[in-house]
């Protein structure tokens, strides 16, 4: 942990002699940034699992990506580093070791089917002063998410093998 920055680390070693072990991998980083502005990249080129279309595999057109719609894409080859930009704010994740990038914000309709999220927790809201009309007229969504990851496939690991994923958020 730093002033301007965050890494973590997932450490898996097989303790095994003799059997390998086969593992996926998955950060949930939630940031907190307004997501009908966001703007990820670089992922133009890449290939990804549409998850809202069913799986279907799509390669990346966008320059960024955004999720002012309901996102759930498993990007696959993820570069070591993306930038997630906000009007007044941003973050850059690196990736050592995580070869997937899941984006992902479950908008209104997925997200009020979350059973661990406060009610409304994908929304905020502005002054209570406000009359409701005008508060529903000014929210906006509060995260997206950021994952990298090893889902697609597994990782093998040989007997008595160590594997570190690691994942450095900067504020930018």
């Amino acid at each position: 942990l730093a002033e301007k920055q965050l890494s973590t680390d997932l450490h898996v070693t097989n303790p095994s002699t003799t059997d390998s072990l086969e593992f996926q991998a998955l950060l949930h980083t939630y940031l907190r940034a307004p997501s009908n502005a966001v703007a990820i990249s670089p992922l133009t080129g890449l290939s990804y699992i549409d998850k809202v279309k069913g799986g279907v595999k799509e390669v990346e057109q966008r320059e960024s990506v955004d999720v002012k719609q309901f996102t759930d894409s498993v990007y696959e080859d993820a570069p070591p580093k993306v930038d997630v930009i906000w009007p007044g704010g941003g973050v850059e994740v690196k990736m050592v070791e995580f070869k997937t990038l899941t984006v992902w914000n479950p908008q209104a309709e997925a997200g009020s089917k979350i059973g661990d999220m406060e009610e409304n927790g994908w929304l905020v809201f502005f002054p209570y002063s406000l009359t409701s009309s005008l508060i529903r007229s000014l929210r906006r969504e509060h995260f997206v998410c950021v994952e990298p990851g090893y889902v697609r496939g597994f990782k093998k690991l040989e007997p008595g093998a160590r594997w570190i994923g690691q994942q450095i958020l900067t504020l930018v």
